[in-house]
C-alpha cells in the first residue's frame, strides 16, 4: 500500500476543523500522513491539531512564521510530504465518504493513470449543490488544453502523484487568491495526464461567509496576477502557446466585477495595465481577441452606472462558441476607439 500525503492549510477555521480531521482519520485507506500547515491562524486551531496529533501519529503539525495564504501553506505541505500520492483538503471542508481515497487509489493503480479525480458538492447556508464532472471525460481519459476545465480546477477533488509535482516543479502562487487555477493549468500543461475520473460526490466543499469564493470580486488584482503566473510558467516550460486564447478566459471573472467600477482612477489604470500584460504575453493580437478583452477594459471607465450596467449586460451575451459581442450602436464608435488603442499599445511595445 503506497502512502498518501494529505495536505491541510489551516487558517481561522477552528469551528470546522474537527469535522475535517475526523473525516480524514476515518478513511478506510489507512496508509496516510496528514500534514496540517498552520498559516498563522489567530484562533485555537493549533490546539485542536495538537490534540489530534497526540492521539494519531499520522498527523503532522507545521507552523508558518508568516502568513502565506492557502497557496503558500500547500507548498509547505508539498515540501514536507513523504507519500507516493498527494491530495489536498481545505480545513473548513470534509470528506463525505470514508472510502474515497481507497477507491480512487485502487482505480489509479488498476488503470495505471497519472491522477484520480472525483466529484464534489457545495454547502452554502445549509443547502447542498451537487456538481457532476462532464460525461465526455469520465472514466479513463487523457486531459489536455481542450478538455481539462471540465474536471474543475480545485486540487481537493484530485489525487496526484507526488513525483510528478516535484519533477515538473509545480507549486501554488503564494499570497494570492485563486491559486487553484494556476496550479491546475500548469499541471495539465506539464503532463497532459492520463486520468481516472468518476462522478461520485466524495468531497464536501463549504462556501462560507468571508471565504475566497464568497468574496471573489474583491480580488481583482489577484486574478490578473494568477493569469500572469500561469503564463510565466508556460514560458519557462517552453509552452508559451499551449493554451493560446483559451487562457484569457480566466479574465472574464474580473472583467464584470463591480469592484473595478469602484476603484480610484489610479487603481483602474493598474487593472488596465495588468490586462494589457495578459494580452501581450498571450501573444494573441487578433481582432476577435482584442474585441473580447477590449470591451471589458472599456467598461471599467464608463462613469454612468446605468449605462455601464447596460453595456456589461450586452457583454454577457457573448456566444460561447464564436465569442461575438452584441454591441449597441451607441457604443460602437467608443468601443472601436478603445480596441484600437489597446492594439496600438501592444504593437508599440
Amino acid at each position: 500500500m503506497q502512502k498518501l500525503s494529505i495536505v491541510i492549510p489551516v487558517y481561522n477555521t477552528a469551528i470546522y476543523l474537527k469535522e475535517c480531521l475526523e473525516s480524514i482519520i476515518n478513511q478506510t485507506y489507512s496508509e496516510i500522513e496528514i500534514i496540517c500547515v498552520d498559516d498563522c491562524s489567530p484562533d485555537n486551531s493549533a490546539e485542536i491539531i495538537k490534540e489530534y496529533a497526540a492521539k494519531d501519529s499520522r498527523i503532522k503539525y507545521i507552523k508558518h512564521t508568516e502568513n502565506k495564504f492557502q497557496g503558500g501553506a500547500r507548498n509547505t505541505g508539498i515540501n514536507a510530504a513523504e507519500g507516493s500520492y498527494i491530495t489536498f483538503v481545505d480545513s473548513d471542508d470534509y470528506m463525505a465518504d470514508k472510502s474515497c481515497y481507497e477507491n480512487i487509489i485502487k482505480k489509479i493503480e488498476q488503470y495505471k493513470t497519472d491522477i484520480g479525480i472525483f466529484s464534489f458538492f457545495e454547502i452554502k447556508n445549509n443547502t447542498k449543490k451537487y456538481y457532476r464532472i462532464s460525461k465526455s471525460i469520465t472514466g479513463i481519459n487523457n486531459l489536455n488544453q481542450s478538455n481539462f476545465t471540465k474536471a474543475h480546477c480545485s486540487p481537493c477533488n484530485k489525487i496526484f502523484k507526488l513525483e510528478d509535482i516535484k519533477k515538473y516543479n509545480l507549486s501554488f502562487p503564494e499570497k494570492l487568491k485563486f491559486e487553484d487555477e494556476a496550479f491546475w493549468y500548469k499541471y495539465v500543461a506539464a503532463l497532459e495526464p492520463k486520468a481516472y475520473i468518476e462522478n461520485t460526490h466524495y468531497y464536501a466543499y463549504r462556501i462560507r461567509s468571508g471565504s475566497t469564493m464568497d468574496t471573489r470580486d474583491k480580488y481583482i488584482y489577484d486574478y490578473l496576477d494568477i493569469t500572469l503566473d500561469i503564463m510565466n510558467y508556460l514560458k519557462s516550460a517552453g509552452k508559451e502557446n499551449y493554451y493560446k486564447s483559451a487562457l484569457l478566459n480566466l479574465l472574464y471573472s474580473p472583467a464584470v466585477s463591480d469592484e473595478i467600477y469602484n476603484l480610484s482612477e489610479e487603481n483602474r489604470k493598474i487593472v488596465a495595465d495588468k490586462f494589457y500584460q495578459c494580452i501581450y504575453y498571450a501573444g494573441d493580437y487578433t481582432q476577435e481577441m482584442n474585441e473580447r478583452i477590449g470591451a471589458r477594459i472599456y467598461a471599467y471607465f464608463i462613469d454612468n452606472k446605468f449605462i455601464r450596467e447596460k453595456y456589461i449586460e450586452e457583454i454577457k451575451k457573448l456566444s460561447k462558441i464564436k465569442y461575438k459581442i452584441l454591441k449597441p450602436n451607441i457604443f460602437s464608435y467608443k468601443l472601436k476607439r478603445e480596441i484600437n488603442r489597446i492594439i496600438m499599445q501592444i504593437k508599440n511595445k
